[in-house]
């Protein structure tokens, strides 16, 4: 993985979604994982969802990433690859807004509080349908294979399921697939009280407008998982 510092905060966040090559070492490891065929990801139990190593990994859940960030970490420490005092994490959500471009805007308050209050705005910009190479949503691709299936109109990606990381644009800070491709799991609870989690950026299936906004949010239960989530790491120098 390779890390970017992200203005505003004190973390490096990774370019993009952790891949399949990404969490094999770590599922070996660990057999009694929330989420299963994560390696063999299928969506409707037959189409691939992420049928290599450079895709994002999905199938995890929420606790998954947290056990693939803790195993990171003590893995590169014993290795000397990070110092002592550094960790691998999920992002905060306060940190994820900051990546997208927006978290000079937001309120304090909850992700609840937050969600969905800046409208119209993603990570391209305001434009919608999103223009070419925007990111991989639910497009003519995956229509013209599923037959009927809800897309963006005249937006064409040319995947049908997820892609591998890196495909499309990144934004101002070198990050990619902050919308769409795999929606991204970060650390905080969703009301700031109950044990429910949130997912960012939208995914795959998501033909918008609102589901990729920069600023939507999805509460999903930490134990949770399906074809479509998956997360990205934060590497922070203080524990």
């Amino acid at each position: 993985m390779v890390f970017v510092p992200v203005p505003g905060t004190k973390v490096f966040f990774s370019i993009w979604e952790t891949r399949v090559k990404d969490f094999t070492a770590f599922a070996a490891t660990h057999p009694k994982l929330d989420g299963t065929n994560w390696n063999r990801a299928l969506y409707h139990d037959v189409t691939p969802a992420t049928p290599g190593p450079d895709y994002p990994v999905v199938n995890a859940s929420w606790n998954d990433a947290k056990a693939f960030c803790a195993w990171l970490t003590e893995t590169e420490r014993k290795a000397g690859k990070i110092p002592a005092g550094a960790s691998y994490r999920l992002p905060t959500d306060a940190e994820w807004s900051r990546a997208v471009g927006i978290g000079d805007r937001e309120t304090n308050g909850t992700p609840r509080d937050k969600n969905a209050k800046i409208e119209g705005v993603f990570p391209w910009g305001t434009q919608y349908p999103p223009p070419a190479g925007a990111g991989n949503f639910a497009d003519l691709t995956a229509r013209e294979y599923f037959t009927n299936w809800p897309c963006i109109e005249g937006y064409r990606d040319g995947f049908v399921t997820a892609a591998p990381v890196g495909s499309f644009k990144p934004n101002e800070l070198g990050l990619y697939d902050l919308a769409g491709n795999a929606a991204e799991w970060v650390e905080d609870s969703y009301d700031g009280v109950s044990k429910r989690r949130e997912l960012r950026g939208g995914s795959w299936v998501n033909t918008g407008p609102k589901s990729l906004w920069s600023s939507d949010r999805m509460s999903v239960a930490p134990e949770r998982f399906s074809v479509v989530t998956g997360f990205r790491c934060a590497l922070s120098a203080s524990p």
